[in-house]
């Protein structure tokens, strides 16, 4: 009883903001929010760790993505329909250790840890499937990771996907309700906005180990579709490259996996890295264009019916004269500014990408709340209505559990007109994709690990051609 008392101080300390514990920098500890797990432990040499699996497009195949601490000989993914476990219906892929990444950490440790990825043939439709990966030693001796469960997309238009950002190890307040709702087979994939661990690289990347492992009956159970945020580059996004090198991007025609798209049923998915717009090594101008160039092309040749953009950093947010919410803001929506005359863009911006193209919604995160606007452009509210909208509107979904806890929020403080809910607490968020609408809710994660109350719900429709 003593224990977990201590435990809920902790959580409360950290709840209420400022410098908290568990965040960059600091070591990560035990609360109430991952205790239980096995993201401490010390696991074996050739043992696989750090499970997560991803989507090609369509949701036709999978890639998976596991570690070990040594180079292995061989390394297996077994996949099998849950309802077909005989042996002619289980597939197994595997791979040499010559094809694996042994990644080197930028500390000065050096540290190497050794990334397999493993490709799925094609899927059966309306399958619930079981995997596990394993790694060969000794040409003989396997170890294999536990079974996990996914299931393939229906045969009906419609499905759901989640929606979270800004989570590391220590006051995770959302993690046990996620890891739970992945074990529904309710949710088609999940998209986290950036900002995970606080940070992948610290204690010579074994921070980031500890989160991967904390996220793995999250990451190995539902496809993960992410974004870099501006805690993952260090060692110049050596860490988010690596880790997440499993992601689709080379089947969108990109050369990073800061960049990518995905199509699943009606919808369009890009995932974008808002952080080229903040490189300080002298290659902003050109990462932008980059960026900006593949955004274009990628945007102009899809066929579904709604486009959702996610990234890390907000386009709009509240309180306005934050530095995040206004001049940062205001380069991401409309370009890089000269040093010597700000009223002259380097780049273009972002904005005006998405309201050419008539993407439909931008998802980030990196405020810690929670922020929906009205469809908006040009740092003012176009409408009230989200029934055929002039532009898109964005959904900030930050609040997952930041070590600090979420950001404070001036009551009394002005709300620019393009505002049209904010909330202070935490929460991640549901989208439901169909022919007929989009539809985003956000869901209340109350600190006992339980879902609270809906916080906000929004429906967009559009007729064809809109």
């Amino acid at each position: 009883m003593n224990l977990i008392l201590l435990l809920l101080t902790l959580a409360t300390v950290v709840s209420a903001g400022g410098d908290g514990p568990g965040g960059p920098g600091k070591l990560a500890f035990v609360d109430v929010f991952n205790m239980g797990g096995t993201w401490n432990r010390t696991y074996g040499r050739t043992e696989p760790q750090q499970i997560h699996m991803t989507w090609l497009s369509e949701g036709g195949s999978f890639r998976v993505q596991f570690v070990t601490t040594d180079r292995v000989d061989t390394f297996k993914l077994m996949y099998w329909p849950i309802h077909k476990k005989k042996a002619r219906y289980v597939e197994q892929i595997e791979a040499t250790g010559e094809e694996s990444n042994a990644f080197e950490d930028g500390g000065n440790a050096k540290r190497i840890m050794h990334i397999h990825n493993l490709k799925s043939k094609p899927l059966e439709k309306a399958t619930t499937y079981e995997y596990k990966v394993g790694s060969v030693v000794n040409s003989t001796t396997i170890v294999w990771s536990p079974v996990y469960q996914f299931h393939t997309p229906d045969k009906t238009p419609s499905f759901q996907f989640l929606a979270a950002a800004d989570m590391g190890v220590v006051n995770a307040v959302s993690m046990p309700i996620l890891k739970k709702l992945a074990t529904e087979q309710k949710y088609d994939f999940l998209t986290f906005m950036g900002d995970q661990a606080y940070d992948l690289a610290d204690m010579d990347g074994t921070k980031g180990d500890e989160y991967m492992n904390f996220a793995q009956n999250l990451y190995a159970r539902l496809p993960l579709l992410t974004t870099p945020g501006n805690h993952e580059g260090a060692y110049n996004f050596s860490h988010y490259f690596n880790r997440f090198s499993h992601l689709p991007y080379q089947e969108s025609g990109s050369v990073t996996p800061l960049y990518y798209s995905i199509n699943y049923k009606s919808l369009h998915l890009v995932s974008i890295s808002t952080e080229v717009y903040f490189a300080e090594d002298g290659t902003a101008v050109d990462q932008v264009h980059s960026l900006i160039n593949w955004l274009e092309q990628d945007l102009a040749h899809h066929k579904q019916k709604w486009v959702v953009v996610i990234g890390h950093r907000p386009l709009y947010c509240s309180p306005t004269n934050d530095k995040d919410c206004s001049y940062k803001a205001d380069t991401l929506r409309n370009g890089l500014p000269d040093a010597n005359d700000t009223n002259v863009r380097l780049t273009p911006g972002l904005e005006q990408v998405f309201t050419r193209h008539k993407i439909d919604l931008y998802l980030c995160g990196h405020r810690h709340n929670y922020e929906r606007t009205w469809p908006v452009a040009d740092n003012k509210a176009l409408s009230n209505d989200y029934h055929n909208p002039p532009s898109f509107f964005q959904v900030i979904s930050g609040n997952a559990g930041n070590f600090d806890g979420p950001d404070p929020i001036d009551e009394a403080a002005p709300t620019a007109d393009w505002s049209a809910l904010l909330y202070r607490g935490y929460g991640f968020t549901t989208v439901s994709v169909s022919p007929e609408a989009l539809e985003v809710v956000h869901m209340e994660s109350k600190q006992d690990g339980t879902i609270g109350r809906e916080i906000d719900r929004v429906r967009l429709t559009k007729e064809d051609g809109v």
